[in-house]
């Protein structure tokens, strides 16, 4: 099996992912967070017009709540961003891929089932029309 890396947009969409967490004050970063950076790359790319950088950050917020105070510590990958980053990068390898980028990032935490459905309310879309938005076909 080859290696899966990261592209320069996917190592982008990991550290906006980091930077909304903090931002709101929370120290775990969840498949929100890692979902929610992926789309925002994919909006300023210009790929997703349909959802504002607000809308999309808000929507995260909503899921994952905001802390009141100013975190004193670095953020961390929780295990449900975690398992969302491991289920993207088999399936990257699965097709034949060896590099993961935002778009990749986004279909993979929503075909990993980690995210919470408040994401998807916060978006005012469902899931599968998400991933038709990003280009994906939705499944199970």
């Amino acid at each position: 099996m080859s290696d899966v890396s990261l592209s320069a947009d996917g190592e982008r969409a990991l550290e906006l992912a980091e930077t909304v967490c903090a931002r709101a004050n929370v120290a775990i970063v969840g498949a929100e967070h890692l979902l929610g950076g992926a789309l925002l790359i994919l909006h300023e790319l210009g790929a997703l017009a349909a959802l504002s950088a607000p809308q999309i950050e808000a929507s995260i917020n909503a899921s994952q709540g905001v802390g009141s105070e100013a975190l004193d510590a670095k953020v961390m990958f929780g295990s449900a961003a975690r398992a969302a980053i491991s289920f993207t990068a088999a399936a990257v390898q699965k097709e034949g891929g060896g590099e993961i980028d935002a778009r990749a990032l986004a279909v993979g935490a929503i075909a990993s089932d980690e995210i919470n459905p408040m994401f998807f309310e916060g978006l005012g879309m469902s899931r599968s029309t998400l991933l038709t938005a990003l280009g994906a076909h939705a499944s199970g």
